[in-house]
């Protein structure tokens, strides 16, 4: 049985109807599929699991679907203890309690002379999600949990960006650490007009001219538009660093990253799902892989 894989890195990607499409038509081959979320939000892995139950609703055989999380695959590496302050644990018992709930989950939100300190979102009182934790209103940290209970991932947020990013085995050591940096990049646009639009303008002149001769105003329009008038606008690229604690081996960023833990994943006939948006970041680290797009 051909095995094919969709790798998620982004909740956008996960949303194009083409993600979909490509995975029910998978299953429908009778093709063993699995689906591995990679986000550096680790949070997100609840959100595609209720999106694949919403699909599983409509198409049974969605139920087949494996689904791989980087906390399933890192559970029973090495890691590396955090300290007090990193880990940040918090007792939530001395704090009012407020419960809010709905249909899919339920929202614990907690107050100190009130002022949010913490909001857990949980299934049930048996299955938590998400804790979020709070310093003068402002989110602090996310912790997610596991299937299982256990926090699988910490992000340490700064004017609500994850700065530093830790994914825990399943002793809460931190296997993974994610870093966020931020580097210039230069985009090259060409203003100039086409030959076509030059054409246009100089076709224009004639009919409006009182003879062959353009008129002063209308050659200067013409010349400008011959002129070269690319620009180049400088911007902010973020992304993520990665080290690995097992055997303290960097990536310069996720896209190596990935390339290393689909290294464990494929095999000779296993083909591989990429979005389209990261296709250009991803392909120069598998020059030897067939890559298919979503």
């Amino acid at each position: 049985m051909q095995q094919m894989i969709f790798l998620l890195t982004s909740l956008n990607g996960m949303h194009k109807p083409n993600f979909s499409t490509q995975l029910l038509k998978a299953l429908k081959n009778g093709s063993q599929v699995s689906v591995l979320v990679a986000m550096v939000d680790f949070e997100s892995v609840w959100t595609v699991r209720q999106y694949l139950n919403q699909l599983a609703r409509k198409d049974s055989q969605v139920n087949k679907i494996r689904l791989i999380t980087l906390a399933e695959m890192f559970a029973d590496e090495p890691g590396l203890a955090l300290t007090t302050e990193e880990r940040h644990a918090v007792g939530l018992e001395d704090y009012e309690q407020r419960l809010f709930a709905d249909n899919q989950e339920q929202v614990k939100r907690y107050l100190s002379d009130g002022h949010m300190v913490a909001e857990l979102r949980q299934i049930d009182d048996e299955t938590p999600m998400v804790l979020r934790q709070y310093q003068a209103d402002q989110l602090a940290q996310v912790d997610t949990y596991g299937l299982d209970g256990q926090v699988v991932g910490i992000e340490k947020i700064q004017n609500e960006v994850a700065q530093t990013s830790y994914l825990l085995n399943r002793h809460g050591e931190a296997v993974l650490r994610f870093v966020r940096h931020e580097r210039p990049i230069e985009h090259i646009y060409n203003l100039s007009a086409t030959s076509a639009m030059l054409a246009t303008e100089f076709e224009g002149a004639k009919q409006v001219a009182t003879s062959e001769t353009l008129s002063k105003r209308q050659r200067e329009r013409a010349e400008a538009n011959t002129v070269d008038q690319t620009q180049i606008i400088t911007a902010t690229e973020a992304y993520y660093g990665v080290l690995a604690y097992s055997n303290y081996r960097r990536f310069s960023d996720v896209f190596a990253f990935y390339q290393a833990v689909l290294s464990r994943l494929l095999t000779d006939d296993t083909r591989l799902y990429v979005d389209l948006a990261v296709n250009a970041h991803f392909s120069p680290q598998m020059p030897n892989q067939l890559i298919f797009n979503y």
